[in-house]
């Protein structure tokens, strides 16, 4: 029995740490593309509950976008181009 409610643990985390790899990447997109734009980033970043570093290559405005869950620290970067900038 302390096996089955060991293996059902490790697979909600590992489910819930994917979600969460998910919504991350989604959030990096977005600020990316808002960075890009030139839209207020911090604003967003704070909405969306990730911290948020920007760089910026020649073409491409590109966002890290990470967040501290219960484990670990995970991270995403998105790039978007440019418009005009």
């Amino acid at each position: 029995m302390p096996a089955l409610v060991l293996v059902a643990t490790l697979l909600i985390s590992g489910m819930v740490l994917g979600v969460q790899k998910v919504q991350l990447a989604y959030a990096a997109g977005t600020l990316a593309r808002s960075l890009a734009r030139g839209d207020d980033t911090a604003r967003i970043a704070k909405r969306l509950g990730v911290e948020f570093a920007p760089s910026f290559d020649s073409e491409y405005a590109c966002a890290i976008a990470s967040a501290q869950t219960w484990l670990l620290k995970l991270e995403q970067k998105s790039c978007a181009l440019k418009l005009g900038l």
